[in-house]
């Protein structure tokens, strides 16, 4: 081991002082001649050392003589503002340089929660104005692409509508890709509030300690809190959470920026898009944008599925995991196709968490076909000018259940959602409708909004990658020119 070997550089910024220290080697160096990376975060960004690493090392990376699979396995010395990570004995792990920033992150995020947001938000502060009220979170996960085409959406918004800020979520080193909303953002690059890590344990956890507890490393869930404490701490009055395989046109994000106080006026629960495959917005995408044939085709595709629960020998609808009370309970299924009927039959026969049972989810042939009829309406309004600000408001309970992919939500609502006394099961999508059943709040819909999903996963990555992989061939083929640039 190399002792006294120091990497410190100085840049014109400053954030709350903290020392970070990793165990590391470059290539050309023997394993057992490492030396300690040290970053501290009042001298410098995370992405600024790497820079300058880079330049100075060269080559694709360094070795990280830790155990990068359980922080359970590091051995760990700190004190008020140091954090020292100790070698693991063994082989080490290669890091490629465009991912170490996301491993620098994770580390303080994972061992010190109560420091990691100021870090993260620190060289993001200069665009923050006291008019931004909406917070747009990309969760965003390993095996997604489609959230490569976000940057396009937000350029065009972010010329029109500088009142949001955007904030990815992320749960592994390799999506931390700063270099990559730099290069794409470009000139609406200050519409980018942060990159914030969520793997490991939960940085956030009195918004729920029960859940925490029994949700420990549960990364989805880390997200949420993280959309909402950040929230909170940003001051944002809504948040806009946008999964990482919807992908949405600018004229649609700008119309969910700026629906929040007609939305609050309307008394909405939440406010969704109309997506092609959305539960329940599926018919409302169908009546607005699709051909009348094609329309007709998908309703006869909803119409012939059947209605039994859930023998996949007998019913073309699949993985609705029906309670045992439930096995072998049929609906009748609307012919010619009618939605309203069909949720009503479901709300009669079933507890809550089944009412988004629907052949656009739960058919592949139904939802390979939805998602074919939405791309080739994309082709004509990707660059299209609608600025609807106008809501569909179901006050009835017509659609009983939504799912949760893409929404709106107050920061305060979205608070009570992850603090209900039966928040959550596997998600906080059952929670969210039981809430808004409590609080007798309206469903609204935003009219003349397009979003695309690609798949639904209920039959299994295969199929939901080839879905995502189609869409965005069309997308390139939309606007090649601007995505020739992008990464794969």
């Amino acid at each position: 081991m190399k002792l006294g070997f120091w990497l410190l550089f100085a840049e014109s910024w400053q954030s709350c002082s903290f020392l970070l220290s990793l165990p590391v080697r470059t290539p050309r160096e023997h394993a057992g001649n490492f030396w300690r990376l040290q970053w501290n975060s009042s001298e410098q960004t995370a992405e600024g050392l790497v820079d300058r690493l880079q330049r100075q090392i060269g080559g694709e990376g360094l070795h990280l003589h830790l155990n990068l699979e359980s922080s359970s396995f590091v051995s760990v010395t700190s004190g008020t503002g140091f954090l020292q990570l100790e070698e693991v004995p063994g082989e080490s792990s290669f890091v490629q340089w465009e991912d170490l920033v996301g491993h620098l992150h994770g580390n303080l995020a994972s061992y010190r929660p109560d420091l990691a947001l100021d870090v993260e938000l620190e060289p993001f502060l200069a665009g923050r104005t006291s008019s931004t009220e909406v917070g747009l979170f990309l969760l965003v996960s390993p095996t997604a692409t489609l959230w490569r085409f976000l940057p396009l959406s937000v350029q065009r918004v972010w010329k029109r509508f500088p009142n949001f800020r955007l904030h990815v979520l992320v749960h592994y080193p390799d999506d931390w890709q700063s270099r990559f909303w730099r290069r794409h953002l470009g000139p609406s690059f200050a519409a980018l509030g942060g990159i914030h890590w969520c793997g490991a344990v939960n940085r956030f956890p009195a918004l729920n300690p029960k859940l925490v507890e029994r949700r420990p490393m549960d990364t989805y869930f880390n997200k949420v809190f993280a959309m909402i404490a950040i929230a909170e701490h940003q001051g944002f009055r809504w948040i806009l959470s946008l999964d990482d395989d919807v992908i949405l046109p600018p004229f649609a994000l700008m119309s969910m920026m700026k629906i929040g106080r007609k939305a609050d006026e309307a008394n909405c629960f939440t406010s969704l898009p109309l997506t092609q495959n959305g539960i329940p917005a599926t018919e409302l995408f169908a009546m607005t944008w699709l051909q009348p044939e094609d329309r007709t085709r998908l309703f006869q595709c909803f119409s012939s599925c059947s209605g039994h629960f859930c023998n996949e020998n007998r019913s073309l609808m699949t993985m609705c995991w029906p309670s045992e009370t439930d096995q072998g309970m049929s609906v009748g299924v609307p012919d010619p196709w009618n939605e309203i009927s069909w949720y009503s039959a479901l709300s009669q026969h079933f507890e809550l968490r089944w009412w988004k049972n629907h052949p656009v989810s739960m058919n592949k042939t139904c939802m390979l076909q939805a998602l074919l009829h939405g791309l080739k309406e994309l082709l004509f309004y990707w660059l299209a000018e609608f600025d609807s600000l106008q809501l569909i408001v179901d006050s009835n309970f017509s659609y009983p259940y939504f799912a949760n992919n893409v929404f709106l939500i107050r920061t305060d609502t979205y608070r009570e959602v992850v603090g209900h006394s039966k928040c959550c099961t596997r998600t906080d999508e059952v929670t969210m409708n039981l809430l808004r059943h409590e609080q007798q709040s309206n469903l609204c819909f935003v009219r003349e909004s397009f979003g695309i999903h690609p798949a639904w996963g209920n039959f299994g990555q295969d199929i939901k990658q080839a879905a995502e992989a189609e869409a965005m061939s069309w997308l390139k083929s939309i606007a090649a020119p601007i995505f020739a640039t992008m990464r794969a």
